[in-house]
């Protein structure tokens, strides 16, 4: 659990973005539609602010205690008191990794590889998890700022979009039409989750704790707002709402005279960081349940979650249980992304209170 070398704010801001950057992004416009109405994209911006009121909760953990790691905290109590605790968060992120990856497979056969079994795809992605996985975190973290600019370039094909962008079609209207701002708010705050990790590793920040969180889903935000923006402005309202993937649709319109499916190619990219998203969630998995189950060997943990993960990805058939069995799941992990740094808050002053000392040394 720990690593001689700190994370630079830039790796964790880095981090943070790709542990956020999920499959949703290609559903955003439509679900951001759906939820909000007419000009939508503005109700982005108001999501993306809570989720920097949890990472100030996240943050506050770190300052009350003195730079205390979430494990040290918890150290108060028996192991037999957080085995349930540890567990049920250890299952809920496991099953988020799984599932994100799950339904990119499903998505990426669907729309582009109809005769590649998902056994493939699923086997490549648990392969390269396994080998990610074997190295630290600030080895990972490395290997995130490599796919950062390997996939960033991405982000500039909105360009390409421009000249058909009308502002006639955003509407003089804000938020009208058939909305659900409670359920779909909650669909569209699923996206920017990934955040909630960064309780195992803010200690191993070396400096700028906060500012590298909130840079980090602040990069996230821009480039969710940018997509939505461009969409509500490309497509008309109700297309944007027909639409089952906008943004591969939006892709679809693009061609260079070197590459005519410039969609296929830049799904494909966007896998990696889908995996990245399901590496850091397995990460997370395997600490929590290393500091429970010490005496069994790291390796053979890793194993383990592989195996189970692997099998579990066979469950569901079709695209539709996925998105049912993400929605109980991400809600379950918004729950934890909000009561899990409340809860330590309560635990570290109480501690401070009651000058308690480590029952897990």
């Amino acid at each position: 659990m720990q690593m001689k070398e700190k994370l630079s704010p830039f790796q964790a801001s880095i981090l943070v973005y790709l542990i956020q950057s999920g499959v949703t992004l290609f559903t955003l416009p439509r679900l951001v539609a759906e939820a909000f109405g007419t000009n939508g994209w503005i109700g982005l911006i108001f999501i993306s602010l809570i989720v920097n009121i949890n990472i100030v909760l996240i943050w506050l953990v770190f300052k009350i205690s003195k730079g205390k790691s979430f494990f040290q905290i918890i150290s108060i109590f028996p192991k037999w008191i957080t085995l349930p605790v540890n567990l049920f968060i250890a299952v809920v992120w496991m099953l988020l990794g799984v599932f994100v990856m799950v339904k990119f497979s499903m998505i990426l056969k669907v729309l582009f590889y109809n005769n590649v079994s998902l056994f493939y795809f699923f086997s490549m992605g648990y392969i390269l998890s396994y080998i990610m996985l074997k190295k630290d975190l600030y080895q990972i973290a490395k290997s995130t700022v490599v796919l950062f600019y390997f996939t960033i370039w991405t982000v500039f094909l909105l360009a390409y979009h421009l000249p058909e962008f009308s502002f006639i079609r955003l509407t003089p209207y804000f938020f009208k039409g058939d909305t659900d701002m409670l359920k779909g708010g909650m669909s569209i705050y699923t996206a920017l989750l990934g955040y909630e990790l960064s309780i195992l590793f803010i200690h191993m920040i070396e400096r700028k704790q906060l500012k590298s969180l909130i840079a980090g889903n602040s990069i996230t935000s821009l480039i969710y707002l940018g997509v939505t923006f461009i969409s509500f402005g490309f497509f008309s309202f109700e297309q944007l709402l027909r639409e089952m993937y906008p943004v591969v649709t939006l892709l679809g319109y693009i061609s260079f005279p070197v590459l005519e499916r410039v969609e296929s190619f830049t799904f494909s990219i966007f896998g990696l960081k889908v995996l990245m998203t399901t590496v850091m969630y397995f990460w997370g998995t395997k600490e929590l349940l290393q500091y429970q189950f010490k005496r069994i060997k790291p390796n053979f943990l890793l194993i383990g979650i592989m195996i189970m993960s692997f099998f579990v990805s066979f469950i569901p058939k079709v695209i539709k249980d996925v998105e049912q069995w993400l929605n109980y799941i991400t809600y379950a992990a918004t729950a934890i992304a909000f009561m899990l740094p409340i809860l330590l808050i309560i635990i570290v002053l109480f501690t401070r209170k009651m000058n308690r000392k480590p029952a897990n040394e």
